[in-house]
C-alpha cells in the first residue's frame, strides 16, 4: 500500500516565542520558496513557553532531526540551523529550505506534505526528534 502524501489535516506546529521571533523577521526578509512555506507555517504556529524539554519534544531551531522522506524512502539525520550555519554535505539544514520549514514544530510520527513551487509533492514523516537543549547554545 503506497504511503499517503496528503494526510487530511496538516499536523499541528509548535514553536517556542524565541525561534518565532526570530524566524517571523527572517522570513519577511527572504523570497524564496522555503521562506514562503516557513511563513505560512508560522502563521498556523501555536506560540509555546520557551522551556527546554517539551513533552513530546518537538523540531525547534538547534534540533537533531530523523525524518523519512515518504516518496524516495530515504531516511535522513539533520540539525535544523539558521541559514547562515546551514551546511547540507555537515548534516546541517536551514531552517529556510523547503524541507527545513516543513520539519519546524513537528513531533515523532507527524507527517508534513507540500506541493513545491515545480508543483512536484513532497511529504516527510519525522521519525525521532532529539533534545535541543544541548544545541541551543549554538544558535543562540
Amino acid at each position: 500500500m503506497p504511503a499517503q502524501i496528503h494526510p487530511p489535516k496538516p499536523p499541528s506546529v509548535r514553536v517556542t516565542q524565541a525561534d518565532y521571533d526570530r524566524l517571523a523577521d527572517l522570513a519577511d526578509a527572504l523570497q524564496s520558496d522555503g521562506a514562503g512555506l516557513l511563513r505560512r507555517e508560522l502563521e498556523r504556529a501555536r506560540i509555546v513557553g520557551d522551556e527546554r524539554r517539551a513533552a513530546p519534544p518537538f523540531v525547534r531551531l538547534g534540533s537533531q532531526i530523523e525524518y523519512r522522506d515518504l516518496l524516495s524512502g530515504r531516511t535522513r539525520r539533520v540539525e535544523l540551523t539558521l541559514p547562515e550555519a546551514a551546511d547540507i554535505d555537515a548534516g546541517r539544514l536551514s531552517v529556510t529550505s523547503p524541507v527545513g520549514a516543513a520539519l519546524l514544530g513537528l513531533a515523532a510520527g507527524d507527517t508534513f506534505s507540500w506541493t513545491g513551487a515545480d508543483g512536484r509533492p513532497h511529504a516527510l514523516t519525522v521519525e525521532w526528534v532529539g533534545d535541543a537543549a544541548a544545541a541551543r547554545s549554538k544558535v543562540a
